[in-house]
C-alpha cells in the first residue's frame, strides 16, 4: 500500500470513530447533537419498536411523548427523542436536509430516529404545561389524569392539554422522568 492509500484509510477510520462517538451525543458545549441521519429501520409491523427501550442519560431532553401511563403501576412515558436546534445549528441542519434557510422562527427540529423510549416515571413527577388560554408565557401544574388522557386525542384539541400535538422537555434523574415541560412554538 502506498502512503496515499494509508492516509485515506487512516482518515476514513478516524471519521468513522468520530461519527460513532458523537451519534446522539453532545458537543463540546454540552448541547445535544442530532444523530447522524440514517434511514429509519421500522419493526416487522412497519411501526417503531417500543422495546427494548433504551434509557436516557440524566439531564434534560426534548422530544414528543407518544403516551403516558401515570394512573397505574408501573408509571411509564413512551418518548420519541428529537433535537430542538436554534441559530446556526438550526440553519446548518436544515441546509443539510435540503430545507429552506434561514429557518422560520429560528428553530429546526431533527427527529431522524423512530425509536421510542419507554421511560420510568418518578413518584413525584411534575408536569408543567403552557396556559394556552393566557398564551403563552405562563405555565400551570397539570393534572396527571388529564395529561394521560390527552394522548388519546386524534385531532388537535381545544384547551390546555395538547397531548401528542405538542413538544416536551423531559428531565431525567436517576433513570426516571422527574419533570415534563411543554415547549412553546410560535
Amino acid at each position: 500500500m502506498g502512503k496515499r492509500t494509508l492516509l485515506v484509510v487512516g482518515w476514513s477510520i478516524a471519521m468513522l470513530a468520530a461519527a460513532c462517538t458523537n451519534a446522539g451525543g453532545e458537543n463540546a458545549s454540552g448541547t445535544p447533537m442530532p444523530p447522524t441521519p440514517t434511514a429509519p429501520s421500522p419493526s416487522p409491523t412497519g411501526q417503531p419498536s417500543a422495546s427494548p427501550s433504551p434509557t436516557l442519560k440524566d439531564g434534560r431532553h426534548f422530544g414528543y411523548i407518544q403516551s403516558a401511563r401515570l394512573m397505574s403501576q408501573p408509571q411509564v412515558i413512551r418518548f420519541d427523542l428529537a433535537y430542538l436546534l436554534t441559530g446556526d445549528e438550526a440553519n446548518q441542519a436544515a441546509a443539510d436536509r435540503g430545507v429552506e434557510t434561514p429557518v422560520p422562527n429560528d428553530y429546526f427540529i431533527v427527529n431522524d430516529n423512530p425509536k421510542l423510549r419507554r421511560l420510568s416515571v418518578a413518584p413525584d413527577l411534575r408536569i408543567l404545561l403552557l396556559d394556552w388560554t393566557n398564551c403563552c408565557d405562563t405555565t400551570f401544574r397539570a393534572d396527571p389524569q388529564l395529561f394521560q388522557e390527552s394522548f388519546d386525542q386524534k385531532t388537535y384539541p381545544p384547551g390546555n392539554y395538547k397531548g401528542k400535538f405538542s413538544g416536551y422537555w423531559l428531565t431525567v434523574k436517576g433513570g426516571a422522568v422527574t419533570k415534563v415541560e411543554e415547549q412553546y412554538f410560535p
